[in-house]
C-alpha cells in the first residue's frame, strides 16, 4: 500500500507538471501534447517502478525478509500508471475527483474541537510493576506530576536499589518493554524505572508540535529526583540512568543537559534509541550511548536533509543487519528516508525503527 501511494502521487505530480506546461503556448493542449505526456508519464512511472524493485529487493535481501511478489509490482505499476491516464486524458474529472478525495480526507483528520478550559484528561498514578512506575498525565503541572511519581518511588524502596532509570517515553505515553526488560536484566532486577507521560497523541503529532512538553516533563522529573538523591551520600543512593527512544530520546537528552549544568555528579548515564535526526546534541559531556539500528530512517529523517547530508551523535553504536545504502543526493535523499519511514515498524527487532533489549547496554568502557 505504501509503495501504491507514493508512487502514484510522484506519478501524478509528473502528469499534472507535464499537462500545465502544455497548456502554455494554448488553452488546451493539442493531441500530440497529450499523446507525449502520457508517454513520458508511463514510462517515468516504469522507470520508478523499476528502481523502486531493485532498492526493495536489496534491503529485503539485506533483513532476511521474502522478496517482492506480484500485488507489489502491481501495485507500483498499474495504480501510478493508471493516474497519469486519467489526469491526460480527462483532466477535469480527475480534478474534481481528487478534490473530493482531498476534503474528504482532511474532514477524516480534524481533530475534534474540545471545550474551552476544559482540563485534559489524566491517569492515576499507579504501580505496574514494583519495577516499571508510571507517572500521571497532567501537561498544565509537569512539576506536581513529577513529584507525586517520586513519592511513589520512593514508597517503592527505590532509594535502596542498585538504579534508577529515567524514562521518557514516546508521545503516545509508551514506554518500550523491550528496554524494560533489558534494563531489568541488565541490574539483575534491582532497578526502579520511571516514566513521566507527556502526551496521549501518536507520536507523529507530537513529534510535529514541538519537543517542548517532552524537554518539559523529563527535566521537571530529573529535578525532583536530584532533590532526594543529593540528600544521601554518594555510595548510598542508586545510579542515575536516563533513557528514551525517539521523541522521549529528544527529552532525555535535554534532561541530560540540565543535570550536568546542575547537579554532574548525580548522573552515570544516558541512553538514546534512534533519536529523529537533528534533535540531540552531537556529544555529551558525561557518558552517553546513541543506539541506532542501520536501517532506521527515522535517525536519519530531517528537513535539513534536502540540502545536507544528516549527521549523528558522536557516539552512535550501530546494530542491525548490514543494509545498503544510497549516496545522498539533494531533495532525492529526503524523499528516499521518507518513503522508508512508511514502513520503519514493519520488521523484527533490529530492522528499521524496531528494537530489543540491546538497547539498555551500558554505555562502552562504563564501569557497572
Amino acid at each position: 500500500m505504501t509503495t501504491t501511494v507514493l508512487a502514484t502521487g510522484f506519478a501524478a505530480a509528473g502528469a499534472t507538471i507535464g499537462m500545465l506546461l502544455s497548456r502554455r503556448a494554448s488553452r488546451e493542449p493539442d493531441p500530440q501534447s497529450i499523446r507525449v505526456v502520457l508517454g513520458v508519464g508511463v514510462l517515468v512511472a516504469a522507470g520508478g517502478a523499476g528502481l523502486a524493485v531493485w532498492w526493495q529487493s536489496l534491503i529485503r535481501a539485506a533483513v532476511g525478509a521474502p522478496p517482492v511478489g506480484l500485488d507489489w509490482w502491481a501495485g507500483a505499476t498499474l495504480a501510478p500508471a493508471a493516474a497519469v491516464t486519467a489526469i491526460v486524458l480527462i483532466p477535469r474529472v480527475t480534478a474534481v475527483v481528487a478534490a473530493s478525495a482531498v476534503a474528504l480526507t482532511a474532514g477524516l483528520l480534524a481533530p475534534a474541537n474540545a471545550d474551552d478550559g476544559q482540563p485534559l484528561p489524566t491517569t492515576v498514578v499507579v504501580s505496574e510493576s514494583q519495577t516499571l512506575l508510571r507517572g500521571q498525565l497532567s501537561p498544565l503541572d509537569f512539576d506536581g506530576a513529577a513529584a507525586r511519581l517520586v513519592e511513589s518511588w520512593l514508597r517503592s524502596g527505590g532509594l535502596s536499589a542498585r538504579a534508577v532509570v529515567v524514562a521518557v517515553p514516546t508521545g503516545s505515553g509508551w514506554v518500550d518493554q523491550a528496554a524494560v526488560a533489558g534494563f531489568v536484566d541488565r541490574f539483575d532486577g534491582d532497578v526502579r524505572i520511571l516514566a513521566l507521560p507527556y502526551a496521549d497523541v501518536e507520536s507523529w503529532k507530537a513529534f510535529i508540535s514541538g519537543d517542548a512538553a517532552s524537554t518539559g516533563s523529563s527535566v521537571a522529573l530529573v529535578r525532583e529526583l536530584a532533590e532526594v538523591l543529593e540528600s544521601r551520600p554518594a555510595g548510598q543512593r542508586p545510579r542515575l540512568v536516563l533513557y528514551g527512544q525517539s521523541l522521549g530520546a529528544v527529552g532525555a537528552d535535554a534532561a541530560r543537559v540540565w543535570l550536568e549544568d546542575h547537579h554532574p555528579s548525580l548522573l552515570a548515564e544516558t541512553v538514546l534509541t534512534a533519536p529523529p535526526a537533528g534533535t540531540v546534541a552531537t556529544a555529551s559531556a558525561s557518558p552517553r550511548i546513541v543506539v541506532a539500528n542501520r536501517s532506521d530512517p527515522v535517525v536519519r529523517w530531517s528537513l535539513s536533509s534536502m540540502w545536507r547530508p544528516p549527521t549523528r551523535p558522536d557516539e552512535t553504536v550501530l546494530g542491525g543487519p548490514r543494509v545498503p545504502e544510497i549516496p545522498w543526493l539533494p531533495v532525492v535523499g529526503f524523499l528516499q528516508t521518507s518513503v522508508d519511514l512508511l514502513s520503519a515498524l514493519d520488521g523484527p527487532a533490529g530492522v528499521g525503527h524496531r528494537y530489543g533489549a540491546e538497547q539498555a547496554r551500558p554505555v562502552i568502557g562504563l564501569r557497572e
